[in-house]
């Protein structure tokens, strides 16, 4: 089973992205960049799908982070916004492999899951 690491500090989002893969993939959880970063140490998933709005490191910093680090930056990383500011924008700059919008249609979302896991 492919290994995704949810990386988001808000509950609802979380709740949903756990019902929506939890049948389909073994998740895990890091509430900011930092719990992240850790987690990373410890295991390395098949895809990282990362909120950009967090508190402390934001994702995009975040992504940029791991697709710099050579231990991680073969793993693909979905970004999550519910903004289409400028920090969207940079997606694609700092290496993203996807940009979902909130709320996203779930068919959607999981295409570009399967999408980014093959």
């Amino acid at each position: 089973m492919k290994k995704v690491l949810i990386v988001d500090d808000n509950e609802a989002s979380i709740t949903l992205l756990l019902s929506v893969l939890g049948d389909k993939y073994e998740l895990s959880v890091a509430l900011n960049g930092k719990e992240a970063l850790e987690s990373l140490t410890e295991e390395l998933p098949d895809l990282i799908v990362l909120d950009i709005v967090m508190d402390g490191i934001n994702g995009i910093d975040l992504c940029k982070k791991l697709k710099q680090d050579h231990i991680t930056a073969h793993i693909p990383v979905m970004l999550l916004s519910a903004t289409n500011n400028a920090l969207s924008n940079k997606a694609k700059e700092v290496g993203a492999d996807a940009l979902v919008g909130k709320p996203f249609k779930v068919n959607y979302f999981l295409s570009e899951i399967e999408r980014l896991l093959k």
